[in-house]
């Protein structure tokens, strides 16, 4: 009820941007009179007439060719969710693990990645496991029980559930009632996804207390390293049965046994996670050991070229074109510098030089008197001086001791 939590709360809304929800009201429309929005919510806030709308559900394309659900809350709710976060993150970090690395401040994918290719050099048994459409079955009734563990205020449990149960609508569609799951688009749907998972597995497994055994958790995706598979197959058992208790499964086709041992190494030595591919690489001094290197796994290298063909459509100037080829390169560039990704990086500097030609050829090839292929070559030289491979870091646990920095991408 506290318009300075909401006002803080509006400008993290506003700084991260997003399209409109159902009722259309856009970040433009408010940002000019901040102070009276905000004013405005926290009357309703202290009458109790504040009533959560539905999400604009809207899909986007997964690399698969299935379609992943996306809800997108209106600018009101959006404000309230990030203030119901600014609260109930600090209480929260106090109990999560040091093994939880999703959508927590302080916490990278990078740093998670690298904690996984320490753990899998010293263990060399990894479970490989991702949860079968978890954002859509999280149980509402076993997620408030775990909320009331920290929580008491009851205003607060009835505003997170009237946000569970606010449905959505889809385009062309009536509303639709939202029984189970918590929406993915919201501010405070990635809290809820960590508070569901720290009772339901990460508390578990520490009370499991099995020694030779490291859980490494990213959202829904982990892994699980352990140094001998049979402690890989007892831990899947219990995890299986932790994961059916709060209505959960482990998706088959994604849960794999990978044994990254020395001796048994084999064209299966390797997994994927975050977008990294971890595998087995010798030591120049000794081939007949291997260490665990990390680089950008196949499908993130096609991710890059898929981005780069649909942002450099054939209407854009070569300024735009340049700085957009630039922005997706750097972007990329910088996720994936925490690795061991040099040779990589330098082969995927031609695959931007390559949809940089065939954006020159779609723009100037195609019309009555087409460019001849002489003079597009030196114009795709002035467009790709700037696209160079960035210095990679290899150890990002040592980087981090060294300079005491947090790394947030």
């Amino acid at each position: 009820m506290d318009p300075y939590l909401l006002a803080e709360a509006l400008d993290l809304v506003i700084k991260n941007d997003g399209a409109p929800g159902v009722d259309g009201v856009t970040i433009d429309s408010v940002d000019s009179r901040r102070w009276e929005f905000v004013r405005n919510l926290a009357a309703e806030m202290k009458e109790k007439s504040f009533q959560p709308q539905a999400v604009r559900r809207v899909y986007i394309p997964k690399s698969d060719g299935r379609e992943r659900p996306l809800g997108i809350p209106t600018l009101k709710d959006r404000v309230i969710q990030r203030a119901l976060v600014l609260i109930m993150e600090p209480i929260y970090e106090l109990k999560f693990k040091e093994f939880s690395y999703g959508f927590r401040p302080g916490k990278s994918a990078a740093e998670c990645a690298a904690s996984v290719a320490d753990a899998t050099f010293r263990h060399r048994h990894v479970l490989d496991a991702d949860i079968e459409s978890f954002f859509d079955k999280v149980q509402h009734r076993k997620l408030i029980g775990m909320l009331k563990n920290e929580i008491v205020d009851p205003r607060v449990l009835q505003l997170i559930t009237a946000f569970l149960k606010a449905g959505f609508i889809e385009r062309l569609k009536p509303w639709q009632p939202s029984n189970e799951g918590t929406p993915q688009g919201g501010p405070l749907s990635p809290l809820l996804a960590n508070v569901y998972l720290h009772y339901g597995l990460d508390q578990k497994f520490v009370d499991w207390n099995i020694k030779d055994a490291k859980l490494i958790r990213y959202a829904d995706d982990f892994v699980v390293i352990a140094k001998t598979k049979a402690s890989i197959l007892f831990i899947l058992k219990l995890i299986q049965r932790a994961l059916e208790e709060v209505g959960l499964n482990l998706k088959k086709a994604k849960t794999r046994l990978v044994n990254m041992q020395n001796r048994y190494r084999s064209h299966e030595s390797h997994f994927n996670f975050l977008g990294f591919k971890f595998h087995l690489r010798a030591f120049k001094d000794n081939p007949k050991r291997f260490w665990i290197a990390r680089q950008p796994s196949e499908k993130s290298r096609k991710n890059l070229q898929t981005k780069l063909k649909e942002a450099l459509l054939p209407n854009l100037s070569w300024a735009q074109a340049r700085l957009k080829a630039q922005q997706i390169w750097e972007g990329w560039c910088e996720y994936f510098r925490y690795s061991n990704a040099n040779r990589v990086f330098y082969g995927q500097v031609k695959t931007v030089k390559r949809q940089l030609a065939r954006y020159l050829r779609r723009k100037y090839r195609h019309q009555r008197r087409p460019v001849s292929w002489k003079i597009l070559k030196k114009w795709l030289q002035s467009l790709t001086r700037g696209i160079r491979p960035i210095r990679v870091i290899n150890d990002l646990v040592r980087q981090r001791t060294k300079s005491n920095l947090k790394f947030d991408f």
